[in-house]
């Protein structure tokens, strides 16, 4: 395969227009950054990071995934800072698709070479007033979550600022990909000793609930089960209970939905959150056997 560095660039590799030498060339260059990146010059890794961006707008969703993966070698080659300026540029561009693959990039430069290298570019590049851009970077830090798991416990209160702003905002896309965000960021962490930053993301997410837009509902939900996950399904009981008999059926409808899913999860865990109700004289609303414990 390093015969090929000696014959002609690589980037014309990544150029070809034939779906099968994309297909098949593509991922043969991420394994040159990963296991001969020495041979190449820096300056001819950008020229194929450049050539790489095309390949995201390819209508093969197999091409575009073996673009994305060669990012994550390339920075791991010759470093994030140049990979990420490059892509987060790529992130002010109108074609959707191009974007939402460069944020899966930009999560995969952040898996592979640490999320500290780039967090701060990706939180600096959310003060721009642009929509495209600041959905660009929740999606990109929803993605990244998603990846890294357990290591976003080191991160998760230097973000808490920039989620509130996304979960308060007019726009009703911004909210529902903070929602994405804070359901990776919380199933990532569950069990870790971030519930202080967490339920005060609860505290930004619960207003949701009562949104028009299905999407932007089924992301609150989504959430939602993430903090279960990571609060106990008591803590959002606690949330629940105030709604389920309210005089207003929309509201009541939501809060039973959200009732039923914890019940769904979690109905064994709900006993130690129900609320105790003294008996009456001819009522016995006690359970006994529900107040035994160990």
């Amino acid at each position: 395969m390093l015969l090929l560095l000696y014959t002609f660039p690589l980037s014309i590799l990544v150029t070809n227009t034939s779906f099968a030498a994309c297909f098949f060339l593509t991922p043969q260059v991420g394994r040159i950054a990963d296991r001969g990146a020495e041979f190449v010059s820096a300056k001819e890794w950008m020229r194929i990071c450049f050539e790489l961006l095309e390949l995201l707008k390819a209508n093969k969703k197999a091409i575009r995934r073996a673009a994305v993966s060669t990012f994550g070698y390339i920075a791991k080659a010759i470093g994030p800072q140049d990979v990420l300026h490059t892509l987060l540029n790529n992130l002010k561009v109108q074609d959707r698709q191009m974007r939402v693959c460069t944020t899966v990039a930009v999560a995969i430069v952040a898996e592979t070479c640490g999320p500290f290298t780039v967090l701060p570019a990706l939180m600096n590049e959310y003060r721009v007033p642009e929509v495209n851009i600041q959905n660009g970077v929740l999606k990109a830090l929803s993605f990244m979550f998603e990846y890294i798991g357990e290591m976003g416990k080191d991160y998760i209160y230097a973000v808490t600022p920039l989620l509130e702003d996304a979960l308060m905002d007019r726009d009703a896309v911004h909210r529902q990909t903070g929602c994405a965000c804070v359901k990776h960021l919380a199933l990532g962490v569950a069990g870790l000793g971030c519930e202080d930053a967490l339920i005060h993301l609860l505290n930004y997410v619960w207003p949701n609930i009562f949104e028009d837009s299905p999407h932007v509902i089924n992301a609150t939900c989504d959430a939602i089960e993430g903090l279960m996950v990571a609060l106990g399904p008591n803590v959002i009981l606690a949330y629940t209970i105030q709604g389920l008999y309210h005089p207003a059926r929309k509201v009541r409808e939501i809060y039973w939905k959200i009732y039923n899913m914890l019940y769904m999860y979690a109905a064994d865990s709900l006993v130690l959150g129900y609320p105790l109700i003294e008996d009456e004289n001819e009522n016995t609303y006690a359970r006994t056997t529900l107040e035994l414990f160990i």
